[in-house]
């Protein structure tokens, strides 16, 4: 007899629930209004006495299901539960860090008296937040070490700031579907001339102390198509996947090349805009402000040239000041050319940008922009899709990859880069090279107990001639191999370079930097998933 499944406790009562979320409301007098209770999201319910928390539960399930996760983060006085006890002194570090990392404020942020006088927090000083840090950090990464697998790949990316220049190491793995790319490591600042402090050295002396992985358990590496990091990817035996948007930009900015001398009259007529006196004669005819180009992003050629003809119907072409820097009709001809080019090109480094873009979504948007710009293939490569409809009065689709020979010189490892199009893509064709090379990826699956079943049965059996036992067992043997990690593949490393930037810029004092380079570790850990920490994670960090 099948027994039902037992329900799942609750983890709080309806009575803790609606007295987390609601208060009862109250009229002009601030006279409170009986059966009318009003939630933090601005809701306003009427629940009876009669009738106990059934409307009030209900709006909670509906618009706040992560109920539960919200109050075990919330301290003992609010939720009225002992299940997520925290030290006051540990929930008042909690509340300074969440308050400082958040919003990018920094540390000495704790020592600003306006902020001690309007918080009701405690003061607290700047050596005890980076005492905290630096246990949150090992907390951090003790539970990153027991939630990483057996083979991930790394994601290098750099920055500078000011005269400052980093190199930051991510990891990527999956965890039941979903990517995760936690920080990992950061190249610190060369103090001694002779000290070797690489990233490659950084991260052999990092990962078996922190992490428990060694160089040989990566399985690919993400960056900008340059030198170092192929040269990286090499000694390490791995395969360099590069960054599609770096592709891109060296793709753009050669074509640009053409336009040079009108971008150069766009830029003067910009800077001339931007001074006092056009500033002010603009302002008085629109709201827009002029937009200067910078050399190593051709986004802002973009911005800067459909700027220019957003502005140039406000421009008084007899003014004096400005007629030198003008540019002439066929000037503004060209440069029209190039914005509707440029208008093409601005939604693929978009599309980069999101989180569940694959290689294969990579190879359909290049191969697009290839067929208008046939010199993008020196680039982004040139392959094509295949569709074939109608097999044996059926309808099939059948997407496989066809390789026309032009292959781009920037790629690291082109192979490998088509076989996992190839295997995104569902393409059963993989010859035996790329099937050796997609190896280290392929899943390891125990054979099903039914399929040595019938071949045992196909051993025994005597019906039948020789070919069709040959036949049969060789359909029985013939199992799609499964490959892990390549779906995850981040196709650019710009995306995790934006929550980095904003990290250097966290000082102590006027020039001293933040305690070390492993807080800024954890800042972007913590301002990347809130996962990683919780008010008891600082409270069983800081005991």
């Amino acid at each position: 007899m099948d027994l039902a499944p037992r329900p799942r406790h609750a983890t709080f009562t309806p009575t803790q629930e609606t007295r987390f979320y609601f208060r009862p409301c109250r009229d002009a007098n601030d006279e409170i209004v009986s059966e009318y209770f009003r939630c933090r999201c601005g809701t306003a319910r009427k629940q009876t006495c009669r009738n106990g928390y059934s409307n009030l539960m209900q709006h909670v399930r509906r618009e706040h299901p992560d109920y539960e996760v919200v109050m075990l983060t919330a301290s003992t006085a609010e939720t009225d539960s002992l299940l997520n006890y925290v030290r006051r002194s540990a929930l008042n570090v909690f509340g300074w860090i969440d308050w400082i990392i958040k919003n990018g404020l920094p540390l000495h942020f704790c020592k600003n008296p306006a902020a001690r006088r309007y918080s009701n927090l405690d003061p607290i000083c700047v050596e005890t937040l980076q005492r905290a840090m630096e246990s949150l950090t090992r907390s951090v990464e003790r539970y990153i070490a027991a939630e990483m697998p057996e083979r991930v790949g790394f994601i290098l990316d750099g920055w500078s700031h000011a005269s400052e220049h980093f190199v930051a190491v991510f990891a990527c793995y999956e965890v039941d579907g979903v990517m995760k790319t936690p920080l990992l490591c950061m190249a610190p600042l060369l103090n001694d001339p002779d000290e070797d402090l690489s990233a490659r050295g950084h991260l052999a002396g990092m990962q078996p102390r922190d992490y428990g992985k060694q160089l040989s358990d990566c399985s690919f590496v993400v960056g900008d198509n340059c030198a170092v990091n192929r040269l990286l990817a090499t000694l390490m035996g791995v395969p360099l996947v590069g960054c599609a948007s770096h592709r891109l930009n060296r793709a753009v900015q050669v074509d640009m090349e053409q336009y040079e001398d009108d971008l150069a009259c766009d830029q003067a007529l910009m800077m001339l805009l931007r001074t006092l006196k056009q500033s002010a004669k603009l302002r008085l005819k629109t709201s827009l402000r002029p937009v200067i180009r910078q050399d190593t992003r051709w986004s802002s050629t973009f911005s800067t040239v459909h700027r220019y003809f957003k502005l140039l119907e406000h421009l008084d072409p007899t003014d004096d000041a400005i007629v030198d820097v003008l540019p002439a009709p066929p000037c503004n001809k060209r440069l029209l050319s190039l914005l509707k080019d440029l208008k093409k090109v601005e939604s693929v480094p978009k599309a980069l940008q999101g989180a569940s873009v694959t290689l294969l979504d990579v190879r359909v948007w290049f191969d697009g922009l290839i067929a208008v710009k046939p010199h993008y293939a020196r680039f982004l490569g040139e392959f094509f899709f295949i569709i074939i409809y109608g097999i044996n009065a059926q309808i099939y689709e059948l997407i496989y990859l066809c390789d026309t020979g032009t292959r781009a010189d920037i790629v690291h490892n082109p192979d490998f880069e088509s076989e996992s199009v190839r295997v995104i893509g569902g393409s059963p064709w993989l010859t035996r090279a790329e099937k050796e090379a997609l190896q280290p990826f392929r899943c390891v699956e125990e054979e099903p107990p039914s399929t040595k079943k019938d071949s045992s049965l196909a051993d025994s059996k005597d019906e039948g001639s020789f070919v069709e036992n040959l036949q049969k067992r060789r359909r029985l043997a013939a199992v799609e191999p499964r490959y892990d990690l390549l779906s995850c593949i981040p196709p650019t490393s710009k995306t995790l370079l934006k929550g980095s930037l904003a990290l250097p810029g966290r000082r102590t004092g006027k020039s001293a930097t933040v305690c070390s380079l492993s807080h800024w570790k954890w800042c972007y850990s913590c301002c990347q998933s809130g996962e990683y920490w919780t008010a008891q994670t600082v409270d069983e960090a800081t005991r």
